[in-house]
This record gives C-alpha cells, sequence and structure tokens, in this order.
C-alpha cells in the first residue's frame, strides 16, 4: 500500500511563490531581450530587488537616458505579466 505524504498549506503556498518568482524572472530575461533590444549594448539587467530592476548602464549617457526612459520601461515590462510587479528602475555601478 503506498502512503501520500500530507502536506501544510502553508509548504504549498511557499513552494508557489518560490517557482512563481522564479517563472518572473525567466519571463523578465526574455522580455527584457525583446524590449530593450535597441539599448541592450548600453544597458545590462543585473537583477532584481525587492520589485526594482538593477540595471548596470556603460556610460553616463546611458544612465541618463535609462533615468529619462525609466517609467516607460516599467510599464513596457509590467505589460507582460499578470499582475504589475516591476516598480522602479535603479542603476548600478557602471
Amino acid at each position: 500500500m503506498r502512503r501520500e505524504r500530507w502536506k501544510k498549506a502553508s509548504e504549498i503556498v511557499q513552494s508557489w511563490s518560490f517557482r512563481s518568482a522564479m517563472d518572473r524572472l525567466s519571463i523578465l530575461g526574455a522580455v527584457w531581450d525583446e524590449e530593450m533590444a535597441p539599448w541592450a549594448r548600453h544597458w545590462k539587467l543585473e537583477g532584481v530587488r525587492y520589485g526594482i530592476l538593477l540595471i548596470s548602464p556603460r556610460s553616463p549617457a546611458a544612465a541618463l537616458e535609462l533615468r529619462a526612459r525609466g517609467p516607460g520601461i516599467v510599464k513596457a515590462l509590467n505589460k507582460y505579466f499578470r499582475t504589475s510587479w516591476i516598480k522602479g528602475i535603479k542603476t548600478v555601478g557602471s
């Protein structure tokens, strides 16, 4: 007789949340390449922390352009997700 392991609701929610975050990151990676194609050589997506994209610009001019286009970039990327989880953009060491 095969015995199944019972799971607590908190375990199920926790595993779903982790998978959901991983799915978001993989989608973000693909969407970043598609949406930011013209600027991809000037900006590098380094990571995400608490909904803030961490982007490394290649030059001061690229950083200025990123700052100017920031709200539009956030809006363009959030349209690919069910909920808008990207809150903003922060530049990291260039």
